[in-house]
């Protein structure tokens, strides 16, 4: 069972590396950065937001997340919506 992220979490959630938003996709359990290619796994629904802990995306992997967000399928973090995230690498 995935457990969802509250709201007031969502509104604070940022990336511990460059302090801004990410993208949650909460069927995959993750959160992504798609300004550095990173991405935070949820484990037991808690984020683990350590950077060292942060796995690279592939080149595929982040247009595919992208795509993913630009569709609606992703929900922004730290007061960003997902669309104003993802717009700056769709094409």
């Amino acid at each position: 069972m995935i457990m969802p992220i509250e709201q007031p979490l969502l509104e604070i959630l940022a990336c511990p590396i460059d302090k801004q938003g990410l993208l949650l996709f909460q069927d995959e359990t993750i959160l992504y950065n798609p300004r550095l290619r990173r991405i935070y796994r949820l484990s037991g629904g808690y984020p683990v937001m350590l950077a060292n802990r942060a796995e690279p995306a592939t080149d595929e992997e982040h247009r595919r997340l992208i795509k993913r967000a630009s569709h609606g399928e992703a929900v922004g973090t730290a007061g960003h919506t997902a669309e104003s995230i993802s717009q700056q690498f769709t094409a």
